[in-house]
């Protein structure tokens, strides 16, 4: 078999050129006490220079400041990041960070509230949105100036993901951490694709994500057609042929159609009322004559999307999908291990084992359906 072979510096160039047009989202301090940055919805935001506090409406942007260690500086969140339960809690961030649940409400999951976002008045808040006008509005009733920011994906939205991080560092004064944490996802993502073996995608075998989480749990219907661990690894997924978004629900028929030799299933899918995607494969005669149900050759990985995408979790995952597709490409790889490096380096703390017990002991491993 013949590797890919990608320069490793890529990663490094592709910081190196991001820096260079830091100016896209920012703009230097203006000698007035302020900054002008660029946001994801494209408005220009002037903001003071100093920032100590901010707020966050969306759990996508209070995940980025545990990213660029700005969690000190954390004074408002919205209701999804205002409860945490150690005991089954499946995102990284809320598990190595629990005392963000005690910082004040600025809104519920559904709208922004400006009252409660007057009585803490952050020097900023990041609201998870593209919505200019949402911002505005938010702005005319708040007065406290708000800045859009997006968690675009970091593997077909690169640059994007990139600007995002660049203009969050920019505004908390944290644009070193900002491009090391840049870096590392392209560090990431150059290394799974380098050990990815160059054979035909017919040589592969077919493979299938379920139980993704959207908005809720779900069943083995729910998958991810640009899941990181597929794309990055260039498996033969045959929902990527039918569907392009970030979550997607497959019909019954295209799954027993496409036959997968091996599943991965997102331990997210254990709150779904039926009891997710693991019973459906023990229970539903029609799925067991699938061939990765006949063989055994199903898999457990830990939620990748909850209140948005973990990306940490994400890569973690690809590396697991790596050790199952490629051995031999991944013997290197001690998957927990690998989970633990990744969350240190993001979120300050190596929680994968509390991770692991809070969702059921069954990550990075083969599933036995009758233990289940």
């Amino acid at each position: 078999m013949n590797i890919k072979i990608i320069p490793l510096f890529f990663a490094g160039l592709c910081v190196f050129a991001l820096c260079m047009c830091a100016g896209c989202v920012s703009t230097p301090d203006a000698g007035d006490g302020t900054i002008t940055i660029t946001d994801s919805a494209g408005r220009d935001v002037v903001l003071p220079d100093n920032i100590t506090t901010v707020g966050t409406y969306g759990s996508a942007s209070t995940r980025f400041i545990t990213y660029l260690d700005a969690v000190d500086m954390l004074v408002g969140v919205s209701s999804n990041d205002k409860t945490v339960d150690v005991d089954t809690e499946g995102r990284p961030y809320m598990l190595a960070h629990p005392e963000i649940a005690d910082v004040a409400l600025i809104g519920t999951s559904d709208s922004f509230d400006p009252e409660l976002a007057l009585t803490i008045k952050p020097d900023v808040i990041f609201l998870t949105t593209e919505d200019a006008a949402a911002a505005n509005e938010a702005y005319d009733k708040a007065g406290i100036p708000i800045v859009c920011f997006y968690p675009y994906d970091p593997v077909t939205q690169f640059d994007k993901f990139s600007e995002s991080i660049l203009m969050m560092g920019k505004v908390l004064g944290k644009e070193d951490r900002a491009n090391e944490v840049i870096e590392y996802f392209a560090s990431m993502k150059t290394d799974l694709i380098t050990r990815t073996p160059d054979i035909s995608l017919d040589e592969k075998p077919v493979v299938y994500i379920g139980g993704i989480g959207n908005r809720g749990p779900h069943g083995l219907q729910s998958t991810k057609p640009d899941f990181i661990g597929f794309t990055l690894l260039s498996a033969n997924q045959k929902a990527a042929d039918i569907a392009s978004s970030d979550a997607a629900t497959i019909a019954k028929e295209k799954i027993l159609e496409w036959n997968p030799d091996i599943l991965f299933i997102d331990l997210d899918t254990s709150g779904a009322a039926d009891g997710g995607a693991l019973i459906e494969l023990k229970n539903d005669p029609s799925y067991q004559e699938l061939a990765a149900v006949k063989t055994g050759e199903i898999y457990a990985i830990p939620p990748d999307t909850r209140s948005w995408t973990n990306y940490g979790t994400s890569f973690a995952n690809a590396y697991f999908v790596g050790t199952v597709l490629y051995p031999e490409q991944f013997k290197d790889i001690d998957s927990q291990k690998k989970a633990d490096e990744i969350y240190t380096f993001l979120v300050g703390e190596p929680i994968f084992a509390q991770l692991y017990k809070n969702t059921g002991s069954l990550a990075y491993q083969k599933v036995d359906l009758s233990t289940i």
